[in-house]
């Protein structure tokens, strides 16, 4: 059954400056995941089919899992690139951009569906009902009249399986597995998409989350464990901050488990904070609590501190969000 795609003024305006454009920057998040880059390559595809110039900016390693997708564009510095619109994707304020906000201009589109996004753009498209921005580079892409192929379809369904937990989430929703049916009417192979997300895992990422897994303590009576990763341990294993994604799942699929945390060292004394939950403990008020966000199941934040320093702290502020 072919969905019908109701636009409102915000995206009206946003086909409009993207029409206008000719030379397109778009900038994915830092610690780029499944979403960001999924998102950000199938907009990028859509837009070349309509003859624009465009250029994706990452300047960090990419994780494993997504190297399957047939990457173009891909540059770490904009150079010479005279651009006339910035699209910043899946970042829900300038900090999530790292050291590529400073590409943001004054023509820029903030495209992203979480619900602390702070409508940073010139032009904001925020939806935070949508399971994955991938969710809302789908209804874009249908709004430029661009014709969904294997290769887009392949990128969109790759934002929207890594950001449900492939579809296991609650925030899948019908919308979700309709626009799913779709991408897999284009000739998609699912299975082949999910063996290169979830089951080809290097065999020196299985050694760092036996090093994760080492460091597991629990408390409140089972409902919140925590694990760390350190720069030494990414050291020791060959492996990037990027190659941790999924790791946190490891504490929040133990039986008891309401909360799971994984504190990741960005360097010294600066540690950021993942944060996951199973049941109906809102995690995103407790990230708000340090500056940060998220969505009610999954959120996140940074803590200037060492480690040991930054799981006291985690803990004493936790338990009345229990």
């Amino acid at each position: 059954m072919m969905m019908v795609l109701i636009m409102s003024n915000s995206l009206l305006k946003i086909i409009d400056v993207i029409k206008e454009s000719n030379k397109i920057i778009i900038l994915p998040h830092i610690m780029p995941d499944g979403d960001t880059i999924g998102s950000s390559m199938a907009l990028c595809l859509a837009l070349k089919r309509l003859g624009k110039d465009v250029k994706i900016i990452v300047d960090e390693p990419l994780p494993d899992n997504i190297k399957f997708i047939e990457f173009e564009a891909i540059d770490e510095h904009v150079n010479e690139f005279q651009y006339d619109l910035c699209i910043a994707i899946d970042c829900s304020d300038t900090e999530r951009l790292g050291n590529r906000r400073r590409y943001l201009n004054g023509c820029t589109i903030n495209i992203d569906h979480h619900i602390t996004n702070n409508f940073y753009g010139k032009y904001n498209l925020v939806n935070p009902k949508a399971a994955a921005t991938g969710e809302i580079i789908y209804d874009l892409i249908k709004a430029l009249n661009v014709d969904m192929d294997k290769k887009i379809a392949t990128c969109i369904y790759t934002a929207l399986s890594t950001d449900t937990g492939s579809f296991k989430y609650d925030n899948t929703t019908s919308k979700t597995h309709r626009i799913v049916a779709e991408l897999i009417e284009t000739g998609i192979s699912v299975n082949s998409i999910n063996v290169e997300l979830y089951q080809n895992k290097p065999i020196n990422k299985v050694k760092l989350l036996k090093d994760v897994i080492n460091t597991i303590k629990f408390y409140y009576d089972g409902k919140v464990s925590i694990m760390h990763v350190t720069q030494k341990m990414l050291a020791n294993n060959k492996m990037a901050l990027s190659d941790t994604d999924g790791l946190i799942e490891i504490g929040r699929d133990i039986w008891g488990v309401e909360v799971s945390i994984l504190l990741k060292e960005l360097e010294e004394k600066k540690v950021k904070v993942g944060l996951r939950s199973k049941y109906d403990v809102d995690v995103s008020k407790i990230a708000e609590i340090f500056g940060g966000g998220g969505h009610k199941k999954a959120a996140g934040c940074l803590i200037n501190d060492s480690i040991k320093k930054v799981n006291e702290i985690i803990i004493d502020n936790i338990e009345e969000y229990l």
